[in-house]
């Protein structure tokens, strides 16, 4: 939320999400781990200083499969090998508590999602609906729903497919809901709950039902699940300040 690894899906669920984090890494075949900073990654080379403060330098495949994923996912060639900023940016360069002016001018200069609306109707529309990722995932674009809090900051934000029948659950939504989980778990770990999609059968209208739960590393959390409004079903994947637990799955 593809081939999770490949370019294209970073643009679908974006992740700039830390500059100069400290992270455990592993070698190819799983058997060695250790912690270091990233310093910058090329096509085929990775910088890292380790916590003695040694450099390192050494080819992407000396790594195991989650550590180039997540490279491929937040750090993507062509950022010239830099680092991306800012290690509380929950989604693309986004946090929480940001004003809506400061969301707006971020989605503007967003390399991740896009607008259909000419700026000059943004202000009469609002953000709701109107950006959406640049890239598919799994064939289906994701729109971007904000929640604020009551001084009109940034409390939420929700990913949302185009919608689809109840005969296109299966075929279309689930293979996306599949990818997701391999994406966000390259981000911020195993989930602290999972289980299966829900079924559609039990959606009522208007409910999210999530499948997977993570906590994120500067608070908050992120749920992966399936909503339905009116007759339309559509995968879910949402950003909130709050700490949730997710009720369970029918």
């Amino acid at each position: 939320m593809h081939k999770i690894c490949t370019l294209s899906l970073l643009l679908s669920l974006s992740t700039f999400l830390g500059a100069g984090e400290t992270r455990t890494w592993t070698n190819a075949d799983g058997t060695k781990h250790f912690k270091a900073e990233l310093v910058s990654r090329e096509e085929n080379n990775v910088t890292l200083i380790r916590e003695d403060g040694k450099k390192l330098t050494f080819n992407l495949e000396k790594l195991h499969e989650n550590d180039r994923r997540w490279l491929n996912l937040k750090h993507p060639i062509g950022n010239g090998g830099e680092v991306m900023p800012d290690a509380d940016a929950m989604f693309d360069t986004l946090k929480f508590g940001d004003s809506r002016e400061t969301v707006s001018k971020k989605l503007k200069a967003s390399k991740v999602v896009e607008s259909g609306v000419p700026g000059v109707f943004l202000g009469r529309t609002g953000l709701n609906g109107i950006y959406r990722t640049k890239v598919s995932i799994g064939g289906l674009y994701c729109f971007l729903f904000f929640d604020w809090s009551q001084a009109g900051l940034l409390h939420e934000v929700t990913l949302q497919t185009e919608n689809k029948t109840s005969g296109e659950y299966v075929g279309i939504l689930k293979p996306c809901w599949e990818e997701c989980i391999p994406l966000i778990i390259s981000l911020h770990g195993n989930p602290k709950q999972k289980t299966g999609i829900p079924n559609a059968n039990v959606l009522e209208d208007g409910q999210m039902l999530a499948s997977h739960l993570w906590d994120l590393e500067h608070g908050g959390t992120v749920m992966l699940g399936t909503s339905r409004l009116g007759r339309g079903y559509q995968v879910v994947v949402r950003f909130t300040k709050d700490k949730i637990k997710v009720n369970r799955v029918p």
